[in-house]
């Protein structure tokens, strides 16, 4: 394995006079080792950048605010030409909250300092901190406005495909070579974006648009061959913002491959998480082959990315004819409303073409032509298949950031008098198997409306799931917290003594008491040495009758025949303090009400016992 050298780091932040970090860093240094098919997939990934705008939502979401206030001071002084912008906000130091469908995504400093936490509904954040600009959040917005971006990165290098708002990827042999090299290419876009919009960008490269979009934020230049040593260390959670390609419902939106199934990072994340996986290098260290059969493709996917490889685009799907959807406007399109009546028709021609041939489109060209002769083109990626309504709100989105880019700053545009739709990336439709799992569709939707409506009426605290913290017992190990709320950062471990997977499915929040007996009747202790003192022959529930006990039929007062038991585990805790408290764990299987075995997990402190959980 190659070894980086160590390069220093050019520092761009001078040269764009912008307050933020910025440095290209060509220094990666290796973490954990990496097997031969990694190196291979990395090597044959496509070079590719990554621009990114931080906090694009609450940057749009700013910009919003700021044009409003001036526009409304200009109405009230009866100027006739615009008025003086009004004041930047800075989220850092002024009380600034984000809201997405009355759910707070952002909150500053002194907004979090006041109680205001990401995850918190309108009325609850509204609360917490009174005096806070609260902004919504506005997709529509945000996509037009970042033209202004994509339109800025075109004076360095063609070619720039719009992931999502915020996000930019392009290939990276080209314009490096014309401009002299990735760090010059990097100054470059960041000096453009700077210049032309005002913005801070972040750039970053790699092998793969995966690794490119992990290295944008911190600013590095991923050396080639490199990108699965990079991606190693980083946290599972890095996943969510894979670019994942077909098959994937990502925001909401079903599977192309299994309608009837929605497949959604956050919920994969979670899941892997629970397998105890913790990074992508972990990820990354499973057998291909293993994943692909266990998982499914999708999973693949991402195990693919991981590993710093690119999935194969599925451009080698052509048709007998190029598809084109296009149409010829008799009123030029001057204004963003008209948009909407041209989008949904032209949308559902193509679609019509796409489902006559099988095929789906993951990557699309938009293409307009003006009164003057301009021609004008963006290309947009999709996380998945590109449905309608995909489909209208991207030519909405652009032809609002064509028309009013000039208004925002940007170069003026003539009248649009053309619309054309250029599918570039296209898939049979069914392909790929399902996959291991899915979320509950329509149901998952149903449910989460009556959390939030539940939520609403009867305060944050009405509904809670579990959160994960860490510790030895099992009621330690996790707690509960507002569902769609932060979590709490998990306790730091290792934690000797505590239970190995799989654990009980429930779990006693004050576990009920009860004895053991062997077979002459005399009680069952743990000893000294961490033994039985004998066999245990009779479980008895001393405890009064708990819902979840009686519905496994263990009565309060009953007594039941233990039928196998495991070798108990000695749980020191604090030993080295006079308050220390030394327990032990059992495993039992006794006979329940109707001649059922259960499975049941004990507790013993200070010689007596307790049921800490039962299993399915």
């Amino acid at each position: 394995m190659m070894t980086a050298a160590a390069d220093p780091r050019t520092d761009l932040s001078t040269d764009l006079n912008v307050g933020i970090d910025t440095n290209i860093d060509t220094n990666i240094s290796a973490s954990t080792s990496t097997s031969t098919s990694s190196t291979s997939s990395t090597n044959t990934a496509t070079r590719t950048v990554a621009v990114t705008v931080p906090d694009w939502p609450l940057v749009a979401a700013l910009d919003r605010h700021q044009r409003r206030t001036a526009d409304g001071a200009s109405r009230t002084d009866g100027a006739d030409g615009p008025s003086d912008a009004a004041p930047a906000l800075d989220p850092s130091v002024d009380p600034v909250i984000l809201l997405d469908q009355h759910r707070v995504t952002f909150a500053g400093a002194a907004a979090q300092e006041a109680g205001a936490l990401p995850g918190m509904t309108r009325r609850a954040a509204r609360a917490a901190c009174p005096e806070a600009l609260v902004l919504e959040a506005d997709r529509e917005h945000e996509s037009a406005l970042f033209e202004l971006v994509a339109a800025a990165v075109d004076t360095i290098a063609a070619g720039v495909d719009v992931l999502r708002p915020g996000v930019l990827l392009m290939s990276a042999r080209g314009p490096a070579r014309h401009q002299g090299g990735e760090e010059a290419l990097a100054e470059r876009i960041l000096d453009a974006v700077a210049e032309l919009t005002g913005w801070d960008a972040a750039v970053g490269i790699a092998d793969g648009p995966f690794a490119a979009l992990l290295a944008s934020p911190p600013g590095r230049i991923v050396r080639e061959g490199r990108s699965a040593d990079y991606l190693a260390p980083h946290p599972i959670t890095a996943l969510r913002s894979a670019p994942v390609g077909p098959g994937w419902g990502h925001r909401g939106q079903p599977s192309a491959t299994r309608p009837e199934k929605r497949l959604d990072l956050a919920e994969t994340v979670d899941l892997l998480q629970r397998l105890g996986i913790a990074s992508l290098g972990d990820l990354a260290a499973l057998p291909s082959a293993a994943v692909a059969d266990r998982f499914g493709p999708d999973i693949a996917t991402l195990h693919l990315l991981a590993r710093g490889g690119e999935p194969v685009p599925p451009a080698a799907h052509h048709p007998t004819q190029p598809l084109l959807a296009e149409t010829t406007l008799e009123t030029p399109l001057v204004r963003t409303d008209q948009a909407a009546f041209i989008a949904r028709p032209l949308a559902e021609e193509l679609h019509t073409m796409l489902v006559e041939r099988g095929l789906i489109c993951t990557r699309l060209r938009i293409v307009a032509r003006t009164e003057g002769g301009e021609e004008m083109e963006r290309t947009w990626r999709h996380d998945g298949a590109l449905t309608v309504a995909d489909v209208v709100d991207r030519i909405r989105w652009q032809c609002d950031g064509w028309i009013t880019r000039s208004r925002l700053g940007g170069p003026a545009t003539g009248a649009i008098t053309r619309i054309g739709l250029h599918p570039l990336q296209l898939a049979p439709a069914g392909e790929g198997a399902p996959a291991l799992w899915g979320s509950a569709g329509e149901a998952a939707v149903r449910a989460s409306r009556a959390f939030a409506r539940a939520q609403g009426l009867a305060g944050e605290d009405a509904v809670q799931v579990p959160a994960r913290l860490g510790g030895r017992l099992l009621a330690e190990e996790t707690t509960r917290v507002p569902w769609r709320s932060e979590k709490p950062a998990a306790r730091p471990g290792p934690w000797p003594g505590s239970l190995p997977r799989p654990v009980p499915t429930t779990v006693f929040r004050e576990p009920p008491s009860v004895a053991l007996q062997d077979a002459a009747g005399r009680p069952v202790v743990v000893t000294a040495r961490g033994l039985l003192s004998a066999a245990p022959a009779r479980l008895l529930v001393l405890a009064p009758g708990a819902p979840v006990l009686q519905r496994a039929g263990l009565r309060a007062g009953s007594e039941h025949p233990v039928l196998a038991h495991g070798a108990p585990t000695v749980i020191d805790e604090r030993w080295w303090t006079p308050a220390g408290v030394r327990s032990a764990r059992l495993q039992l299987v006794v006979r329940s009400a109707g001649d059922e075995e259960t499975a049941v997990l004990a507790l013993s402190r200070t010689g007596n016992w307790m049921l800490e959980g039962l299993y399915d």
